[in-house]
């Protein structure tokens, strides 16, 4: 089988595991991805997250990672909300779009995995699989292959899916055809995601400053979260997407997935703060394991639902935060004291 056969035979057994769409890229070196990725570190933007600076070399050269590698697989999965999806229920914190359904490592990981089995079966050259998980810079090579390109929100761009995608990839020994790419750039003038972020994480065009994002405090971050921070952190208890839903190209041009390995839970649109507040490590394991949730842990989704709840100043919710102020853990007490001295004024 020569390798455009082979590529495409790949690009049908991918839309069989469910993925909607699927490039390829030469392996080359990036130096203009290699440079941003160093000044950004260079600056401080990864925060807390100290796994990102590690093997920073082999993020933009995978045959450092995996000697032997020809060629880069992205593949990618729509996550697009219906029509009104983006609302949630009266009453309820905000949850990041793709944390309303399965958590996707466990979605794209086996299929990917069969998608590597497949061809080193076809081509008899080796390749190994990654999702989230690995230094690879993941929007990068799905722009070098042609699938979007790089907004200035910093997520990949599509203009049949906006950035409602999520990225795995499959590096390959094989010589694949490689795509046309590297992909357009379609942003033009618009601004619309650097006005709507809610604390100026965006510094500049495709440039997030972590210590400001809310997903970054809310998901990522391990321990109190800074007092100046969290009035900007509003009604989100898990994430953040305004920059997306305001895009152009979400709002025009994405598409909902209906149904499938994504499918959104009804009972994740929205999460009552004071109901996860009060939750005991056994109740936070049993609802919310088997999905991105799990990613802020129990003390940080508590953490969370102070900050939420401080930040709507409802006096309703002191007898909820009143008794966080008797909870072992000291960050859970004192980011709850945090919130009621919001709500009271005192």
């Amino acid at each position: 089988m020569d390798r455009g056969a082979l590529t495409r035979a790949l690009g049908e057994r991918a839309r069989e595991e469910g993925f909607d769409a699927l490039g390829v890229a030469e392996v080359r070196p990036l130096p203009r991805d290699a440079a941003a990725l160093a000044s950004w570190l260079a600056r401080g933007f990864h925060a807390t997250m100290r796994w990102v600076a590690r093997d920073a070399d082999r993020r933009s050269d995978p045959s450092k990672l995996f000697p032997g590698c020809r060629s880069v697989v992205s593949l990618a999965m729509n996550y697009g909300p219906g029509e009104g999806a983006v609302a949630r229920p009266a009453g309820r914190a905000k949850v990041a779009l793709y944390a309303r359904r399965r958590d996707y490592h466990r979605v794209l990981g086996p299929r990917l995995k069969r998608l590597a089995a497949w061809l080193e079966e076809a081509s008899g050259l080796p390749a190994i699989t990654f999702v989230d998980t690995g230094p690879v810079l993941e929007r990068a090579w799905a722009e070098a292959s042609g699938l979007g390109w790089i907004g200035k929100n910093a997520n990949l761009l599509t203009r049949t899916h906006g950035s409602w995608l999520l990225l795995g990839e499959i590096l390959s020994a094989a010589p694949l055809e490689p795509s046309a790419g590297p992909h357009g750039e379609f942003c033009g003038t618009c601004t619309a995601c650097i006005t709507a972020c809610p604390t100026g994480a965006i510094v500049e065009p495709g440039v997030v400053d972590s210590s400001r994002c809310v997903s970054y405090w809310t998901i990522e971050h391990r321990g109190e979260i800074p007092e100046p921070v969290r009035p900007g952190i509003g009604e989100w208890i898990f994430g953040c997407d305004d920059c997306q839903t305001v895009c152009p190209w979400n709002v025009s041009f994405s598409r909902a997935a209906e149904g499938g390995p994504l499918a959104a839970r009804d009972d994740l649109a929205g999460l009552d703060p004071e109901e996860v507040l009060a939750m005991d490590e056994t109740a936070f394991r049993g609802r919310f394991s088997g999905t991105p949730v799990m990613r802020a842990r129990w003390d940080g989704m508590r953490r969370n639902a102070c900050v939420v709840l401080g930040n709507r100043r409802d006096p309703r919710a002191l007898p909820a935060l009143g008794a966080a102020l008797r909870d072992p853990d000291p960050m859970i007490r004192s980011h709850a004291g945090w919130a009621i001295r919001r709500i009271t004024g005192e």
